[in-house]
């Protein structure tokens, strides 16, 4: 050993889910500062960066969230620590949900969730410090996870995220659910009778009226239901509308794709050069809308300001008609009379 002692004063100690009787016999037996959350650990970030030293105070040139940024974007691409945990956070969460194979994610099922939802249980009693912390998240994470309804038997018809009115839990209460015969682990094809209509009781269209608008989803028997992450939702449903098999939810697949054919004259290539263009402008003004005015739209809301501007911009083109150019015009519901001769 070095003999060195280290000084209780200008020593930190950090904890992360560790048990309060243990955390008071290691500061009895090392009694250093203690420090316990990531805005203390991003502050001593920002006194480096600004070399305000360790006591002292200096005025940032630029607001943490900027200088978080990636340098594409004009930041130094330094990472955010809260974000991080987040991100780490939100990957025990994608692992439950997809049930992924693992000792923790088969612990959880028995001993956490013990057959109740992961989305509503609640953090009540005496848990970890982990635990709660996942579950604390829950509502900044599970907008963004998703079920795709194929045969509906692996879909919680209540609690999980598969239609535009999900979850349906939080105004059709547990009380309603039961008085109607239902279980609140029904799935959505418990929920279909076999003339592919739902089964829930007519008054729920009075009490409910939102129910009137929900479509009953189309089941493939032979298929499992499938979990997805939506922040893409707006391209996944825009690229339907185009010739664009090739290209993946990558900005540089895009971009590739773009230096291939921006020279190109081909019909299918223009519409799909237009549907680009109005989503990158739409998804930045969406972006900014969240960032400056916290006002988010609905999925359904911009996807319809894409169609609505690339159709009315297809309107103004005069094409020569062939086959490729009629499946076009049909799939934008464009009739061959509403063409203006002045391409504009």
């Amino acid at each position: 050993m070095s003999g060195l002692q280290p000084s209780n004063q200008k020593s930190t100690i950090f904890f992360c889910n560790v048990n309060g009787h243990v955390k008071n016999a290691i500061l009895e037996l090392m009694p250093f500062v203690e420090e316990h959350s990531c805005h203390n650990l991003e502050k001593y970030m920002r006194k480096f960066l600004w070399n305000a030293g360790t006591q002292g105070r200096a005025k940032a040139k630029v607001a943490w969230v900027d200088v978080c940024l990636p340098k594409t974007e004009g930041g130094l691409g330094i990472r955010s620590i809260s974000d991080v945990n987040k991100a780490l956070m939100t990957s025990h969460i994608w692992s439950i949900v997809t049930r992924r194979k693992s000792l923790w994610v088969d612990w959880i099922y028995d001993y956490k969730l013990k057959d109740r939802s992961f989305w509503d249980i609640q953090p009540r009693g005496s848990i970890s410090w982990g635990w709660r912390k996942i579950l604390a998240i829950r509502d900044i994470v599970r907008p963004f996870i998703w079920k795709e309804v194929r045969s509906g038997l692996q879909t919680n018809v209540w609690t999980d995220n598969w239609c535009h009115l999900s979850p349906l839990s939080p105004f059709i209460t547990p009380r309603r659910i039961a008085q109607a015969g239902f279980s609140m682990s029904a799935s959505v094809a418990d929920l279909i009778d076999v003339n592919g209509q739902w089964k829930w009781p007519i008054a729920w269209y009075d009490l409910y009226p939102v129910l009137i608008d929900l479509d009953v989803p189309q089941l493939s028997h032979n298929m499992q239901d499938r979990i997805v992450w939506k922040d893409l939702e707006v391209w996944q449903n825009i690229k339907l509308m185009v010739s664009l098999d090739q290209v993946d939810d990558t900005w540089q697949s895009i971009m590739d794709w773009m230096f291939r054919h921006a020279s190109s004259k081909k019909v299918e290539h223009i519409v799909s050069k237009l549907v680009i263009a109005a989503t990158t402008y739409f998804i930045w003004l969406e972006r900014n809308n969240c960032l400056f005015s916290n006002d988010r739209a609905k999925v359904e809301s911009v996807v319809g300001r894409i169609k609505r501007t690339v159709r009315l911009r297809l309107m103004g083109f005069d094409f020569k008609g062939d086959a490729k150019v009629d499946r076009m015009l049909r799939n934008w519901e464009i009739a061959a009379s509403e063409q203006e001769e002045d391409p504009g």
